[in-house]
């Protein structure tokens, strides 16, 4: 055993279940499952990889001395990441600036996905909103909704370079047919708790002011907000979660 694996530490049972969480159980780099599943037993399949490397070689650190380091301590878990035990190798033999920086840039998004599931349980929503999410889920594509004018939508002048044609156009048909109708459910849980839209509208805004300082562009904060929604809710449905933040898009919660 040379001096440099002598000092590697191996990373514990928990962080690598950490880790295997983290990718959602498939490799970040070609999608592959990392766990087998046998009849009794599951098998695990990866491993797990320092990005920058734990005992760099002399090339290594000149190739890598002007990259950005994920950590200064090489066995943090900002510095480590599940893979298949391919990519593994690929990733290591030979070492390139390319993927390096791909392995840091796909550890930043998972960091920032795993942030942004840790805000969905620190940031609350009122439970009344359950009721409009249950009404909606009922819809069955023959009901007769107020169809709100183009002119009313605002997501035209709200949105910019980062909020994709394929999602403002999604945004723009939602508010069109559902706006009024979802108006009308939260003024009806108005008359029976006073001041309830208002508390859901500042918990919306709050959330979308949280996004932005986190640096979240137009596309990343629908997503964001319509997961949040999706998993504070006790009703799941992503498609009414989808509705609900355009409506507050139209509503001036988001992207405001």
């Amino acid at each position: 055993m040379s001096p440099s694996d002598s000092k590697r530490k191996n990373p514990t049972e928990n962080i690598g279940l950490v880790l295997y969480e983290e990718v959602g159980g498939n490799c970040p780099k070609c999608t592959k499952p990392l766990m087998s599943k046998g009849k009794n037993k599951k098998t695990k399949l990866y491993e797990i990889a320092h990005i920058y490397p734990n005992s760099p070689h002399p090339h290594e650190i000149t190739l890598l001395e002007n990259e950005e380091r994920l950590s200064d301590d090489v066995d943090s878990e900002d510095n480590l990441i599940a893979l298949c035990r391919d990519c593994h190798k690929i990733f290591d033999n030979p070492r390139t600036i390319e993927g390096y920086q791909e392995m840091v840039s796909i550890k930043k998004e998972l960091q920032r996905i795993s942030k942004l599931k840790r805000s969905w349980f620190e940031n609350s929503i009122d439970a009344e909103l359950n009721d409009i999410i249950s009404d909606l889920a009922k819809y069955t594509g023959e009901e007769q909704f107020e169809e709100l004018s183009l002119e009313a939508i605002k997501v035209d002048v709200k949105a910019d370079d980062t909020l994709s044609g394929l999602l403002k156009l999604k945004i723009k048909t939602n508010v069109r047919y559902f706006y009024s109708e979802i108006k009308s459910k939260f003024a009806e849980l108005d008359k029976a708790t006073p001041y309830t839209s208002d508390s859901i509208y500042c918990q919306v805004k709050a959330y979308n002011v949280q996004l932005k300082k986190a640096g979240l562009n137009q596309t990343q904060m629908f997503s964001a907000l319509k997961d949040w929604i999706n998993n504070r809710a006790s009703c799941k449905n992503t498609e009414v979660a989808e509705i609900l933040v355009s409506f507050f898009v139209q509503n001036c919660e988001v992207y405001s």
